[in-house]
């Protein structure tokens, strides 16, 4: 009640970072452990900057939706759905992908399956608020653009405590941001 529900897992970073929908030998996907579901309070003041943020670059985001470049791919946009009230939570944040604009109304379809909103499941598109975006992402070659609540909640966890998956996949936001092709 009051607070956001973030979910960062092996699986779902995984799912959304490195995938298309089919394997890669160059990203295979890890176990998934149970207990990786984050909770972070609704006032977190780093998550509302992250999410304001998201909002104002979203423009980057479509842009490159729109003309990718070579290298570019796995197009995703974070969205929080209202839970169910049984929950405990309010919203729980959700990645949506291909991402459409239609009869100008926006939809995606959910990456992941949601644990506190029923009625939902993976692979089904929803319509949603533009306004209400949390982040968003999308790879370059073997580099993450965007992405910036991933990063702040992998960032999180103490460094002792990171597995090699963990620590992979933060090594793909360190670099320079202006070496990526705009």
């Amino acid at each position: 009640m009051g607070r956001f529900v973030f979910f960062v897992s092996l699986l779902l970073i995984s799912l959304l970072c490195l995938s298309c929908g089919k394997k890669s030998a160059r990203f295979p996907s890890p176990p998934v452990p149970a207990d990786l579901t984050l909770h972070r309070a609704r006032d977190d003041e780093d998550l509302a900057r992250i999410a304001q943020n998201a909002r104002d670059t979203l423009p980057v985001f479509f842009r490159r939706l729109q003309t990718p470049l070579s290298g570019d791919g796995n197009f995703r946009l974070k969205y929080p759905l209202a839970a169910d009230p049984r929950s405990g939570f309010s919203r729980e944040q959700v990645w949506l992908m291909d991402i459409r604009f239609k009869d100008s109304v926006y939809s995606g379809v959910l990456a992941n399956t949601p644990y506190y909103v029923s009625g939902v499941a993976r692979g089904e598109r929803i319509n949603f608020n533009i306004e209400e975006i949390t982040d968003w992402m999308f790879t370059w070659e073997e580099k993450i653009i965007g992405g910036f609540s991933i990063k702040y909640l992998l960032e999180q966890i103490p460094e002792y405590e990171r597995d090699e998956e963990q620590r992979r996949i933060l090594g793909m936001f360190d670099w320079e941001a202006r070496a990526a092709p705009r």
